[in-house]
């Protein structure tokens, strides 16, 4: 069984949690035995008018007259000077551990006996006179003066208390070096380093981050969502999809810039049988849309009802929970129910992105933002405040009440539909009726031993496998490396000009399912290694990306574990921040405008690459996704399931993750709190997080990457990690977004 690294497997193993209880205890109990040996091995029992010796430890003892009882100042002033009777040639095993360095003064006396037929070794006291004193053995002791014997005996008696002092100093300096060393190993701590990472909010205490279970876990971006999931799993008894489900639908109040009800995504589930699915409920084009409708004004694919895909997050929910679900449906809304009409505190990360955004919403109509706002005041509400949102907490219920049809036919369908059409969308009653989730095949691969599960495209699951099998040929075992770091970059760049050929495979007109295979090849990663060099980077040709890369933003992740063995790893999202920047008051849904992620014809970019003929605008096409939910299967179980956020540095965060984890050997809670790197190709820039080390950076330079540093470069990651011992460890991306697991 492959073990990560010292924390998940060695640690586990003992049952201990923490290094910081090893660091703490094995010193003191070096300590007591590095003490208790000392006193053991250097105490002398030695009677003068009994003449008597320590048969048992063979110790001698040396004097001399100038310098009565052997004071060797040679040696370090050591109060005697030692000699023991041993069967081999080897003098330093005669000695005390601190004197055996001092090889030149060993001198060795060998003397043969046919009576007794054994070895002695002795070590003389340094004098400036050439005259020694005899060694003082049991057959000589009492042939001293009883003068010479009194003041021997004096002498002796000052022994325990001289060796006491010593060995204690002795055993402590010992201890000292050693408990250093335990604490380097123990807390080896990679390139990217934790103590530099930029965004601890004041909480210095990484481990509260990190939350340990035996039977199931949540990980989102919002502290309450984890933990109304987790309930599902405790107190309902549901499955991962159950409180995935139930998650996102919480996110769906708290972070409603992000994602919610109004938009769409993905989610990959590993039934504890072993078979795996993927719910494709991507937003759909309207069945009205067509391919040039944004060329005389790129913005309408932004902001407005133009902007607006039909929703699919509803329909996907309704499938995953008709498949795999143990809890009743009204149950898994009935927590955002509460949220609503009681209120949920501003997030910090919700207060941030209203005050990044204040200045539409401040113009805005009060209709639509108003919940953001403190109650009949232009005052936005601030990180702690309470906040309510009794519309959709309405809307929910009827979800709740009447399933599907809740969402896309009735009250709330008519409701959406009018809104949309009134803020200039295309948006029917028959597009909402017509919307299908795909539940389809994952796309599977395997690489560093364990099999990959993630989605298919439109999603950017291709390319993160394209990445993965690129990676696993390639020496990157070396976190402190910047040539390790270089690779990683230029892998990234490879894969970034594979989501150039990615479109949704629906759009027969230009499938381009072949290709998208090809680059999920092994021999397509092979080939990419012979032309990654590792003394330089290249311009962006060299990649060969097919058509322009278009970037996306904002998303949710969460993920999920049931002590069942079910894996859920879902992304969802509005597309950029607050979506299309409009919201039913009636309904109280934020819409997306996911129509933005397709791509424009007429419109070459700034490298006079021209926009993707896969990711073209088409009646109830899917649009080109960053999102890559994966799970990871090792041993036949569940072992990482994870995902992210921030648009086109989804992937880039999620390939990353692996290599700390799978070649690092990093914890869950190192992967995701230490700083990261990213390139997407174009820009022909390297983005890295403040806290890399710059020794790094110089490599990168040096070997032609331009480098631009952030304080963070955007990519959300939660995930799960469960061990090999069976504990599951579970972290949320608290330094980026805020977030926190729950597990039991």
């Amino acid at each position: 069984m492959c073990c990560d690294n010292f924390r998940t497997c060695i640690l586990p193993a003992f049952k201990i949690k923490s290094c910081f209880p090893v660091i703490y205890f094995l010193p003191l109990l070096l300590f007591l035995l590095f003490r208790g040996f000392f006193v053991l091995f250097l105490s002398v029992e030695l009677d003068i008018d009994g003449s008597s010796y320590d048969k048992k430890i063979g110790i001698c003892i040396h004097t001399e007259n100038r310098q009565p009882f052997g004071i060797n100042k040679q040696l370090g002033g050591h109060p005697v000077s030692w000699s023991q009777t041993v069967h081999h040639a080897n003098p330093l095993h005669s000695l005390p551990p601190d004197l055996r360095g001092n090889r030149k003064m060993v001198q060795t006396t060998s003397r043969s006996s046919a009576a007794e037929g054994d070895e002695e070794t002795a070590v003389p006291s340094p004098s400036s006179s050439t005259e020694t004193s005899p060694l003082l053995t049991p057959n000589n002791i009492d042939q001293r003066t009883p003068t010479h014997r009194s003041s021997l005996k004096r002498r002796i008696r000052t022994l325990p208390v001289a060796t006491t002092i010593t060995t204690t100093l002795a055993a402590l300096l010992s201890v000292f070096f050693f408990s250093i060393l335990i604490y380097l190993v123990v807390t080896k701590h990679p390139a990217h380093n934790k103590n530099n990472n930029n965004n601890n909010n004041g909480h210095q205490n990484l481990s509260d981050h990190l939350i340990t279970a035996k039977n199931g876990a949540v990980a989102s971006d919002v502290e309450v969502c984890s933990t109304i999931g987790v309930d599902i799993l405790k107190l309902k008894n549901g499955t991962a999809v159950d409180a995935a489900i139930a998650t996102a639908l919480c996110i769906g109040v708290v972070n409603m810039y992000a994602s919610g009800i109004g938009g769409g995504g993905f989610m990959v589930i590993r039934h504890q049988n072993g078979s795996s699915k993927t719910v494709n409920f991507r937003e759909m084009a309207p069945g009205a849309a067509w391919k040039d409708m944004y060329n005389s004004d790129p913005m309408l694919a932004q902001r407005g009802g133009l902007a607006v895909g039909i929703p699919g997050e509803i329909d996907g929910y309704w499938k995953a929970w008709k498949m795999y679900s143990r809890v009743q449906w009204e149950d898994l809304f009935e927590p955002s129910i509460r949220l609503c009409e009681e209120g949920v505190r501003v997030t910090r990360y919700l207060a941030r992105r209203i005050d990044v955004e204040k200045g539409w919403l401040r113009s805005a109509d009060k209709r639509e933002w108003g919940f953001l706002f403190r109650k009949g005041t232009d005052e936005f509400l601030k990180e702690g405040e309470v906040m309510y949102r009794p519309a959709l907490g309405k809307t929910l219920r009827v979800i709740a009440e009447k399933g599907l049809d809740g969402f896309y036919k009735g009250g709330v369908a008519k409701s959406l539909v009018k809104f949309v059409r009134e803020k200039g969308g295309i948006l029917t009653l028959e597009d909402l009726e017509a919307y299908e989730s795909d539940v389809e095949e994952t796309a599977k691969a395997w690489a560093f031993g364990r099999e990959i599960l993630t989605c298919k495209a439109p999603c950017s699951g291709p390319v993160l496998i394209e990445g993965l099998n690129i990676a696993e040929g390639l020496d990157m075992s070396n976190d402190r490396s910047g040539l390790v770091t270089h690779r990683i970059i230029e892998t990234m760049k490879w894969l970034s000009a594979g989501r150039t050929e990615l479109g949704d495979p629906f759009d027969s007109d230009v499938s381009n399912v072949a290709r998208v295979a090809e680059i999920q090849s092994k021999q397509f990663a092979a080939m990419v290694r012979r032309n990654i060099s590792d003394i330089r980077t290249y311009g962006w040709k060299h990649y060969n990306p097919s058509y322009e890369f278009k970037e996306d933003h904002g998303t949710s992740h969460m993920s999920a574990l049931d002590s069942d063995g079910m894996a859920v790893a879902l992304t969802t999202t509005v597309n950029v921040y607050f979506g299309a920047r409009i919201c039913d008051p009636e309904t109280g849904i934020v819409l997306n405008n996911q129509m933005d992620d397709f791509s424009i014809p007429g419109t070459d970019n700034y490298f006079q690459l021209q926009p993707s003929i896969y990711n073209f605008v088409k009646p109830y096409k899917r649009p080109l996704s960053s999102m890559a939910p994966t799970i990871t299967v090792y041993n036949g179980y569940p072992s990482l399931i994870i995902g992210g956020s921030g648009g086109s540095r989804i992937v880039t965060g999620i390939f990353l993750s692996f290599i700390k984890i799978y070649q690092w050997g990093y914890s869950l809670l190192d992967t995701i709190h230490t700083p990261r790197v990213h390139h997407q190709l174009m820009p022909e820039v390297a983005f890295v997080e403040k806290g890399l080390k710059e020794d790094i950076i110089q490599g990168l330079e040096a070997r032609g990457h331009k480098i631009e540093r952030l304080g963070l470069i955007g990519s959300v990651i939660q995930a799960i990690h469960k061990l090999p011992d069976g504990e599951i460890h579970a972290v949320s991306d608290f330094w980026r977004k805020g977030g926190r697991a729950a597990g039991y």
